[in-house]
């Protein structure tokens, strides 16, 4: 596979499956527009790449040997999803120092770019839970599939494993998670090192992990968040003041009879 909207190394093998040694073996990538037919030009789109260079030379290679090249490919946007296909033309001497030719035709599936960032990972309070939150933001040009984010602690941290399912990560917006943060025994208040792990697939269903090690700050639940909305504080001042009322009517009436 190819990756579009970067570049490729691509390592290609040039093996001689005979009993005789050959030499001066000799690399190089055909044009598209005076090398190919008529009818396989079509299906060649080889233009359309930026290849860095066009031959190799490879020396010899011993009898049932192989020897290796590396051809540096840029893919662009537009060829997501093509095949690419790369013309090679392989010219060796023989043992009786005859010259041969041989032609191969490379095919490569080109797959969009999934490049995944995680930001903004913090400890916020919700409703009396606390809960690991953060972003991702997806910079290439395909959509990761079936997406988990999954919460472990680090070092001497007891915050238990969490996983999240996300669904897809789209290229267009951040993805937000949220995960709630439970104790493994006695909640440890203060800094807690953790591993945020985006797990997602992508178009061809290869499955990718991208970890993000930070460092959150867990504080204890505040005391006095609670307290503000226990109706039992609401409640005492009004039955005092009800208490109030009744007992200085009591003692009006008392006192005009």
């Amino acid at each position: 596979f190819l990756t579009s909207l970067k570049s490729n190394k691509i390592i290609v093998d040039v093996v001689n499956d005979g009993t005789a040694p050959i030499s001066a073996v000799d690399v190089t990538i055909n044009n598209a527009q005076t090398s190919l037919s008529s009818n396989t030009a079509s299906i060649t789109n080889i233009e359309n790449v930026l290849i860095l260079e066009s031959s190799w030379d490879i020396g010899n290679i011993a009898a049932e040997s192989s020897n290796s090249f590396i051809v540096d490919v840029y893919v662009p946007e537009s060829l997501k999803g093509d095949t690419l296909r790369i013309p090679l033309s392989i010219s060796y001497y023989n043992t009786h120092g005859d010259k041969e030719t041989i032609s191969k035709i490379l095919d490569f599936y080109i797959r969009g770019l999934i490049d995944l960032t995680v930001f903004n990972v913090k400890v916020i309070e919700l409703s009396g839970t606390q809960m690991v939150i953060g972003e991702i933001i997806n910079e290439g040009n395909e959509d990761g599939l079936f997406g988990f984010v999954t919460l472990d602690a680090n070092g001497d941290s007891n915050i238990k494993s969490n996983t999240q399912f996300i669904d897809e990560i789209e290229t267009d917006a951040p993805v937000p998670f949220n995960i709630p943060i439970e104790f493994d025994g006695e909640p440890k208040y203060g800094e807690h090192d953790i591993t945020v792990t985006v797990r997602y697939k992508d178009s061809v269903r290869d499955e990718i992990f991208l970890p993000y090690e930070t460092t959150i700050l867990v504080n204890e639940i505040s005391e006095l968040e609670e307290d503000a909305f226990d109706p039992t504080v609401i409640a005492i001042p009004i039955i005092l003041v009800i208490g109030i009322t009744i007992f200085i009517i009591r003692r009006r009436k008392k006192h005009n009879s």
